[in-house]
């Protein structure tokens, strides 16, 4: 992330290594964000179509219910915490990251919602990953590390001093 903003780069797009996220829908987080319309640019993979044990049941849920909590928080209708993700660099340079593990993605999202900025979702397909084993759905131990660190990064984010209110747009 540092290498890509001290490269001048004005759009950071976030995609697994795992060969999970289908590259083919970069263009369609970047463009938006090049278009000036939105900032960040997130692909759910709830919404779109999803290869056969892509995502497991743990980690639906758990999106549905970090989106509730979103919704409940923010106002915001994110339906994933997806790591495939475009975001205009100015915008990722002010947030004040601070989660390096498991809870990362929701905090830039809750950040973000934060921020009062234009956002979008749109609906990408995923696969089931083709390298590497899951550090979240591969054991019972990192599914239970995950959602600590998650809920961690929720309260601790949700209830921080800075409260504003964004919109996320959604394409079908």
């Amino acid at each position: 992330m540092n290498a890509a903003l001290k490269a001048g780069a004005d759009i950071v797009v976030f995609i697994d290594g795992d060969g999970s996220d289908c590259p083919e829908f970069m263009n369609k987080l970047v463009q938006p964000i090049q278009e000036n319309r939105f900032d960040f640019v997130i692909g759910s993979r709830t919404r779109g179509r999803r290869e056969p044990g892509s995502l497991s049941t743990q980690q639906i849920v758990a999106a549905r219910l970090a989106g509730w909590l979103l919704r409940l928080r923010y106002g915001v209708n994110f339906t994933d915490m997806s790591p495939f993700r475009a975001i205009r660099s100015e915008l990722l340079h002010s947030l004040p990251m601070r989660e390096e593990t498991y809870g990362w993605n929701l905090e830039m999202q809750m950040l973000v919602a934060q921020k009062r900025t234009r956002i979008l979702e749109i609906p990408v397909n995923h696969r089931r990953r083709r390298g590497g084993t899951s550090k979240v759905s591969g054991t019972f131990k990192g599914t239970i590390l995950a959602a600590f660190r998650i809920a961690v990064t929720f309260f601790r984010v949700a209830f921080s001093s800075s409260q504003h209110h964004s919109t996320v747009a959604q394409t079908s």
